[in-house]
């Protein structure tokens, strides 16, 4: 009877352990920074390349490369948004050319989301609106522009002051 206990215990164990495992352990693997790149540039839905752009986007500092890459390969607006939206929320200065680049885009969402990058990045609204006409637009562009190369020489020092004000932040949380 004991030895029969035993095995019936041994057996409820496994049986717990293959659910527990199938339910939270074996959950949605968490793809590299390369592994979304290439689904958000090869996958067979624009929603699934989407999806894969998201995720990149959430990736943060180690997805940067590949979220510029993404960018420049893609033919879907919504993944080109996402990636410029991700490397705005990162503040990657060393990323201005496709946020300029963003700002003359065909799709209106990718302008859009490269304006509110812009405004983050050179700390102020030069009332670039997606939806403005070509020449308005052109007027806010030049505007950052000029802003722009009045900043880059000291980007350096704007770097390690975003990074000095990320470490309080971190602190402060």
């Amino acid at each position: 009877m004991r030895g029969t206990l035993l095995i019936i215990a041994g057996i409820l164990l496994l049986v717990v352990g293959i659910v527990y495992w199938k339910y939270y352990l074996a959950g949605e693997k968490v793809l590299s920074p390369e592994e979304l790149a290439q689904q958000a540039l090869s996958a067979v839905t624009a929603e699934e390349k989407e999806a894969a752009a998201v995720k990149l986007s959430q990736t943060g500092q180690p997805g940067i490369e590949e979220m510029r890459q993404v960018y420049q390969q893609s033919d879907v607006a919504e993944v080109r948004a996402a990636c410029v939206k991700g490397l705005g929320v990162l503040r990657d200065y060393d990323s201005m050319d496709v946020f300029f680049k963003s700002l003359e885009d065909e799709s209106a969402l990718v302008r859009g989301r490269a304006g509110v990058a812009m405004i983050r990045m050179l700390g102020r609204d030069y009332r670039f609106r997606a939806n403005g006409s070509p020449a308005e637009r052109a007027q806010s562009i030049a505007g950052m522009k000029k802003a722009w190369e009045e900043m880059e020489p000291d980007l350096e020092l704007i770097k390690e002051r975003m990074q000095s004000n990320g470490k309080q932040n971190q602190k402060g949380e």
